[in-house]
């Protein structure tokens, strides 16, 4: 069975959380933010750790963007 893959927006929604609020929580700008969740760059392997630990969505859960 297919696990469900949540992007950020999804992430971001289901926690009721501005984009500004998760940049924070994350560690980083909002403009950084904005563009992972546009898709528009990559995510480090250290912002999918921190996604994951203020989320608690599991590693294969998570779509990644770019």
């Amino acid at each position: 069975m297919d696990s469900v893959k949540l992007n950020l927006g999804a992430i971001r929604a289901n926690m009721n959380l501005s984009r500004s609020e998760m940049a924070s929580l994350l560690g980083m700008t909002t403009d950084r933010y904005t563009r992972l969740e546009n898709g528009e760059s990559r995510m480090f392997a250290t912002e999918l750790y921190r996604l994951h630990e203020v989320s608690k969505v599991p590693y294969e859960n998570i779509a990644l963007p770019g």
